[in-house]
């Protein structure tokens, strides 16, 4: 089992007692840094201050240069290499060898919170189009009596998987998720099939709504 590993500094600005490293980037390889990974690795809390203090600037610079984003962004993905270097950092026996090693740690660091970023991106449009589908359905035309048995009808005549995946939906008892598992399909199965059901649904209250 590995060591408990030593403590990231909360803040880069405060901790690092580098005042100019996010605007002056060090030129050529930081000095021995190498040296310090294997007692990093035992859990060295000292030796972690000292690879911090080294290679902030660089990870920072990196993580600019790869992602082309602002600074307080690129600062996240240093706090999130520096997790990375106490939790798994290997004992490393040259100066190349570490330079590799957090070259691809700092580009994994980018991707995994641009892909972090989309993936809540894609949550909140998903909120804001079921607010807006909740708005503009056809059938909140009819009258509250009408529309429930309107709606208890056609419902009534959709296959038992859709009917389940709608009460998931809209029941509040469980999730489209949980359902998907019950029915031995995938997640994004399930959505598909809910949004067709829907579709189904929007269609016949806009014809009926469309004959009165």
């Amino acid at each position: 089992m590995r060591p408990a590993g030593p403590r990231v500094p909360s803040s880069p600005h405060c901790q690092t007692g580098l005042k100019n490293s996010q605007t002056s980037p060090p030129v050529g390889d930081p000095p021995l840094g190498y040296a310090l990974t294997s007692r990093i690795a035992a859990g060295d809390e000292s030796a972690f201050a000292q690879f911090y203090q080294i290679w902030f600037a660089s990870t920072l610079a990196l993580s600019r240069a790869i992602s082309r984003r602002d600074e307080a962004w690129c600062l996240d993905v240093v706090q999130d290499v520096m997790m990375t270097v106490v939790q798994k950092m290997p004992g490393l026996a040259t100066e190349a060898a570490l330079r590799a090693w957090m070259t691809r740690t700092v580009m994994n660091a980018v991707t995994d919170r641009t892909r972090s970023e989309a993936r809540r991106r894609r949550r909140e449009q998903a909120a804001a189009e079921a607010v807006a589908t909740i708005v503009r359905e056809p059938w909140l035309d009819l009258c509250d009596q009408e529309r429930l048995s309107w709606l208890s009808a056609s419902v009534a005549e959709l296959p038992v998987a859709e009917q389940a995946l709608l009460q998931a939906r809209f029941g509040g008892m469980t999730t489209v998720a949980h359902e998907a598992g019950v029915l031995g399909i995938s997640s994004h199965a399930a959505h598909g099939r809910l949004r067709r059901a829907l579709e189904k649904l929007r269609q016949k209250a806009a014809e009926l709504w469309h004959e009165k």
